[in-house]
């Protein structure tokens, strides 16, 4: 007996329900799982260098990382990018391609970033002592409005700077929680088309402890970096 054309559709509609139901649900799963935090440490034996003016991170339009900073006396120093995986210990990587600008600022592209990176800039004098920048954490981003978002959660030096690159205007939500999940500090901000440069006031006042720093943008979570103040 042949099956009436009403029943055929019936199944093929029920067979489309489902599949947009298992759909659903996957995609669910997906956008709910939360981001794993990353852990830096804050410590008073790290020596920084009051001559670095600046070191931050944008994505170019090959989603690479290029480290740029800046120095005030930069003819005194050479230059070396160390990368982490866990925030703690450092590697020096092949860094040959520095390359300097007109106004003495210098740049550095990561070729390999992962989703997410860790770096800081080591300085060398001429008589072989080192010092450091702050530790830059950096995630990137292969879709969506936001291209890369980094900052500087050191808070034993100074404040914390978030740096957040979109391709179009925004808002985002920087939070400062204690261990217990509490809100301790709180900004919203707008954000433009392009690298956008927050600094997050008063964190550089936070006692000793453990803290999370959580960049929200346009409502979804960006970056999650565990604080550990000693």
């Amino acid at each position: 007996m042949e099956t009436s054309f009403f029943a055929r559709v019936g199944r093929l509609s029920g067979i489309i329900i489902m599949a947009m139901i298992l759909l659903t649900s996957i995609n669910a799963k997906i956008f709910k799982t939360p981001i794993e935090p990353f852990t830096v440490k804050s410590e008073a034996s790290v020596e920084t260098n009051s001559q670095l003016l600046g070191f931050r991170g944008e994505s170019n339009r090959q989603k690479k990382v290029v480290l740029k900073w800046n120095v005030a006396s930069p003819e005194l120093f050479t230059y070396n990018i160390e990368k982490s995986r866990d925030g703690e210990n450092f590697t020096a990587i092949q860094t040959s391609g520095i390359q300097q600008d007109k106004d003495n600022s210098f740049y550095w592209t990561d070729n390999y970033p992962k989703a997410t990176n860790c770096y800081r800039l080591r300085m060398t004098d001429a008589s072989g002592k080192s010092s450091y920048s702050k530790t830059l954490v950096i995630e990137t981003f292969k879709s969506g409005d936001v291209e890369l978002v980094c900052a500087t959660p050191q808070v034993s030096l100074n404040d914390i700077q978030v740096d957040v690159q979109m391709k179009e205007y925004g808002y985002v939500n920087l939070h400062i929680t204690n261990d217990k999940g509490e809100i301790i500090l709180q900004q919203r901000e707008k954000c433009k088309t392009g690298i956008n440069q927050y600094l997050i006031n008063g964190s550089h006042d936070l006692k000793p402890g453990d803290y999370f720093l959580k960049v929200v943008v346009n409502g979804t979570d960006r970056m999650l970096v565990h604080l550990i103040k000693e």
